[in-house]
């Protein structure tokens, strides 16, 4: 039922479990776990599910949990067990913050009089939504002891997953510094296409033949007093008689 089983440490880390979900290298989550899953978490166990796949928001374990702590882009959780008698809330709350990985292992008191689990898990959560709207969960779980912590693969580190490439900006809501270190699959580079000439308005080019010879306008013919009008050119011609 486990994701994957290693040291979640980075939003790298993360990411890159997404990403072996998505093109199905690593299984995730589609149901909430049996009593028999929940009791067989361990240090390293790793949980990724789709909110809307799993049909479900928050995760259930059985286990009890401090109030969450923000270490980073995580929320951190240490378990805790049952309260302590003859405890008090003004004791407790002198003591450090609940879920701080740093605390010693003979601080098990908490708030309100709970304790600390000593042999306990922490738990980390991280969420993130994808391009396509999709909002991915992962919890993991690890020992608080560093040894302990140190001999778990990173999901960076592990041979397995060292071709997994996260398209670029499928995880639009991790900053640009946590995503620095994880590889992104290359991008051809977008040449602009060739634009066509502007169209100029279509004219036919009139051939040296084709051209219009240049014509001389004359004025309209004009009569003068010397030159007969046309009407007495028909007149007929008589003879003149001699006098008497």
């Amino acid at each position: 039922m486990e994701t994957y089983h290693g040291n979640v440490k980075t939003p790298q880390d993360a990411i890159i479990l997404f990403e072996a979900c998505r093109t199905g290298l690593l299984p995730r989550v589609q149901r909430r776990l049996s009593e028999k899953e929940r009791a067989s978490i361990t240090s390293g166990s790793v949980f990724v599910w789709d909110e809307r796949e799993a049909g479900m928001r928050r995760w259930t374990d059985g286990k009890s949990w401090s109030a969450s702590r923000v270490s980073g882009s995580f929320l951190t959780y240490r378990e805790m067990e049952g309260k302590k008698a003859g405890n008090n809330t003004q004791t407790s709350s002198r003591r450090k913050s609940p879920g701080s990985v740093g605390e010693s292992d003979d601080d098990h008191e908490g708030p309100d009089g709970y304790r600390y689990k000593p042999d306990g898990l922490m738990k980390q959560s991280f969420s993130i939504t994808t391009v396509h709207h999709q909002k991915l969960h992962l919890i993991s779980y690890f020992a608080r002891s560093l040894p302990a912590s140190q001999e778990l693969m990173q999901p960076s580190q592990d041979p397995k997953l060292r071709n997994i490439r996260p398209p670029p900006g499928m995880y639009p809501e991790s900053t640009v510094h946590e995503q620095q270190n994880v590889p992104v699959a290359p991008v051809a580079p977008v040449t602009p296409a060739a634009r066509p000439p502007p169209k100029r308005p279509f004219t036919t080019p009139l051939s040296s033949s084709a051209k219009t010879p240049h014509r001389t306008l004359t004025r309209p013919y004009a009569l003068t007093p010397s030159t007969p009008s046309p009407a007495s050119l028909h007149k007929p011609f008589r003879v003149p008689t001699p006098a008497a």
